[in-house]
């Protein structure tokens, strides 16, 4: 009898170590693994990218404070880890983009007179030494972008009178004719993205805070917009195909907000079709789109901001990671890779992950079947059907449990 108390206590013992060492693990692997950091700036400096076709363009940006401030460019290969500096001479840091082998950046140069810094913009393909110049200069720029070996600029040109002191607008420039053309736009453009003959951008015709998303044909300059501008705010947009995704804020005052509530919507050009990806009762950060996968990242937890992955074949969302962000930082998505920034050690980083990585534990299934219903209201969000906070592994958690006590149950019995 006294084996018997002894065997069982030792097996129950046994089994509820198991229990201690397992389950901190099964909790520890909720939180997405497979993490990279690929780049971690100097203290003080901050870390952009863009990521395309196993490239990243980084930039290390250092602002004027008591030391002089200063901008470094580098290309990291994802396949190979490595990373090499580019030629840059005084790069702005943040008006740049790659597409292939391809990036082009804005170099600053400053003069002499009273007109103000030259805005240089300097094309670097990875088979030449040096940076080819477009010879047109501008006095602001604030977007670039490459589509189809043309570039795509958002800016004012010093050169063209018709621009307007402090506008910006959209100019697309043709490296083989070396021709440089205006549209004419009405509003202040931004947030332009290219893919195919389409650009996409946001302009402030209406007005201030008022802003709405617009489509341009590159072959024949005709541009839409999408939405009524009398129904919110819409802003950010990214276009990859004939897939348009984009932000949508029923509240034109809730850039004055702290706690607002944005829907993530996407538009499909052949149809003309719009349906409601997110709505996480949250801010959202700047949506991008790749082939059928979106990625952002929200506060919907009231916590760090979270990234984010929805896959439109599957129709299923998937969390990607957990930032140290209490603002939202730039998320990025090139095929499989998933890039964003973050703060680590009080140091910013910029990290990735393959989506091959991702599992569907790492779901939010409620928050799936919130969105779909809100799809079916017309994007009406209900705040209390979300949890104060998704943990993901728990069913994994739970059936261990069960697993383990249905063995102590039994030993019970035998012994």
């Amino acid at each position: 009898m006294h084996d018997h108390a002894s065997r069982k206590t030792q097996i129950l013992f046994s089994l509820l170590l198991i229990t201690g060492i397992i389950l901190p693990g099964v909790q520890a692997a909720g939180i997405p693994g497979d993490e990279v950091t690929i780049f971690t700036a100097e203290e003080g400096a901050y870390a952009y990218g863009i990521v395309d076709s196993g490239n990243i363009l980084i930039s290390e940006i250092y602002p004027d404070s008591d030391e002089p401030g200063w901008v470094k460019l580098y290309r990291y290969n994802i396949s190979r880890a490595s990373i090499v500096t580019l030629p840059a001479g005084n790069p702005d840091g943040i008006n740049m983009d790659i597409c292939g082998d391809t990036i082009i950046w804005a170099e600053i140069t400053e003069k002499n007179d009273f007109s103000g810094p030259e805005i240089t913009l300097n094309i670097y393909p990875d088979r030449e030494d040096m940076p080819m110049e477009i010879p047109d200069k501008f006095k602001s720029v604030s977007d670039l972008k490459l589509v189809n070996g043309n570039v795509v600029i958002t800016g004012r040109d010093s050169f063209m009178l018709n621009s307007g002191s402090g506008m910006s607008d959209i100019y697309i420039y043709y490296p083989d004719e070396k021709r440089l053309i205006h549209q004419e736009i009405p509003g202040r453009q931004g947030s332009v993205s290219a893919s195919g003959d389409y650009i996409v951008f946001q302009d402030d015709r209406y007005g201030q805070m008022k802003n709405t998303v617009h489509i341009m044909n590159l072959k024949n300059s005709v541009s839409w917009q999408i939405g009524d501008e009398k129904n919110g705010v819409f802003s950010s947009p990214d276009i990859s195909g004939e897939k348009v995704v984009y932000r949508f804020d029923e509240d034109f005052g809730s850039f004055l907000k702290e706690e607002v509530s944005q829907q993530l919507l996407l538009t499909e050009i052949s149809t003309n079709k719009t349906k409601i990806i997110a709505s996480p009762g949250a801010r959202i950060s700047e949506p991008k789109i790749d082939g059928d996968n979106i990625v952002w990242s929200d506060r919907r937890y009231k916590e760090h901001y979270k990234i984010w992955l929805y896959d439109l074949n599957e129709e299923r969302e998937t969390l990607v990671a957990v930032t140290g962000n209490e603002y939202p930082g730039a998320v990025e998505i090139s095929g499989s890779t998933v890039m964003w920034s973050d703060f680590v050690d009080g140091r910013s980083t910029l990290k990735i992950r393959e989506m091959s990585s991702l599992k569907a534990s790492d779901s939010d299934p409620l928050y799936t079947e919130t969105t779909q219903q809100n799809s079916e209201n017309k994007g009406i969000n209900d705040q209390d059907k979300y949890p104060a906070e998704r943990k993901s592994g728990t069913s994994l958690e739970l059936s261990l449990v069960a697993v383990i006590s249905g063995l102590v149950l039994i030993a019970g019995k035998r012994y």
